[in-house]
């Protein structure tokens, strides 16, 4: 009895160091083991002792199968029930050295010695307790190892019920966690929401004034269109109404003469001025001029396009030919030159004097200033490259 005794306290004992490892190993392990007293077939009452070092036990039961082998029954001493020591100390002796990884084999070792010791006390002890009395026997062995046992699934029901609450503790802290979480993400998604149908609403906005601008720039594109068909006939019936005035401005040029002759008298220099001038009328494009005869004074007239007198000035006598300039532009050949005897004036009125002025200028300089600004009025429509060559004839030569 007191051998089983011990093999259940030592498997109870490996039970709570293992729950106490599981719980954390916080402080110090201590088994007491079981101090409920019992009863013996004699009906004296005796006090089982905590439970002695571990290899005592392991000795024990070497010298107990031994002593089956031999078929000697086994002595039952109660002083061999108190140990030297607590199990307590023996499994943290034992268990103190070890590794982490290594308890749970040693204590998967120790269990399985523990189990094939406990099967073999259980059959010596059935046959030692057989030849006196079965009913004290079944009585004497089964009440020990019901009290264990009835603990045992005290312990597990109370393990059970301590796992459901924290299960139920962990579930309602996981549904809290979930609703929170369920919370934020709707509140998210109303926001995703809201923000959707602020864009939609923008999208919408923005498409309508896209399809606005497109209907405005076609309406606008179109108009340019007729705008620019408008232009393009002005144009065409300007540069129309261009060359039918070019053709009209040449054809009365040709109407005036294909070659022009003008005349101009000289006044007299200021050394000169006391002279008397033959020059009797000018008439428009006639001059008559007086010629002594033996038979007394007479007049010769003479007809020209153009005559110019005395006074006249440098812009008067350019003004008839300036219509010329504008013929060049329009591609006719145009020739203006002087002639004369020397000191006539030709060089006057072809340059103009040694001391230039704006109001003195000649033909020359007058003509090509003319002839820059009609180019440049008409850069957008022609485009003129100009050429000056100049020769001068002198004593026929």
């Amino acid at each position: 009895r007191g051998k089983s005794t011990r093999v259940v306290n030592c498997v109870l004992a490996l039970k709570s160091y293992n729950e106490w490892k599981l719980a954390g190993g916080n402080g110090v392990w201590k088994f007491g083991g079981n101090t409920k007293p019992a009863t013996t077939s004699l009906g004296k009452p005796f006090v089982r002792k905590n439970s002695e070092p571990f290899m005592n036990s392991f000795q024990k039961t070497s010298s107990m199968n031994e002593n089956l082998s031999n078929g000697h029954p086994p002595d039952i001493d109660p002083n061999t029930m108190g140990g030297a020591g607590s199990l307590s100390m023996l499994v943290h002796t034992i268990l103190i050295d070890k590794k982490p990884e290594e308890v749970p084999l040693l204590v998967e070792s120790l269990l399985g010695k523990v189990v094939e010791e406990f099967e073999q006390r259980l059959a010596s002890q059935y046959e030692v307790m057989k030849t006196t009395s079965t009913d004290i026997t079944a009585s004497n062995f089964n009440k020990p190892l019901s009290e264990p046992i009835s603990g045992d699934k005290k312990m597990e029901e109370k393990n059970i019920k301590m796992m459901k609450k924290d299960d139920c503790f962990l579930k309602s802290i996981t549904n809290d966690e979930l609703k929170d979480q369920s919370l934020k993400l709707q509140m998210i998604l109303n926001k995703q929401q809201r923000d959707i149908q602020v864009l939609k609403h923008t999208i919408d906005a923005t498409t309508a004034d896209m399809q606005h601008m497109q209907t405005k720039f076609h309406e606008e594109f179109n108009n340019l269109g007729m705008n620019i068909h408008g232009l393009a006939h002005a144009a065409s019936g300007y540069h129309r109404v261009l060359e039918e005035n070019r053709k009209l401005y040449n054809q009365v040029q040709d109407l005036k003469g294909s070659i022009r002759v003008y005349c101009r008298v000289r006044p007299f220099l200021s050394e000169r001025s006391s002279y008397v001038s033959t020059v009797e009328h000018i008439e428009d494009g006639n001059i008559t001029i007086g010629t002594p005869s033996k038979y007394g004074k007479g007049c010769k007239s003479f007809t020209f396009n153009k005559v110019f007198g005395q006074s006249v000035t440098q812009a008067e006598v350019f003004s008839d030919m300036q219509p010329l300039i504008r013929s060049v532009l329009d591609g006719y050949n145009v020739c203006i030159f002087a002639y004369g005897q020397t000191g006539s004036g030709k060089t006057y009125t072809m340059v103009g004097p040694k001391d230039l002025t704006e109001e003195n200028q000649g033909v020359n300089y007058r003509a090509l200033g003319d002839l820059f600004v009609l180019a440049e009025r008409r850069k957008d429509t022609f485009r003129y490259d100009v050429a000056v060559q100049m020769i001068e004839i002198y004593n026929e030569q």
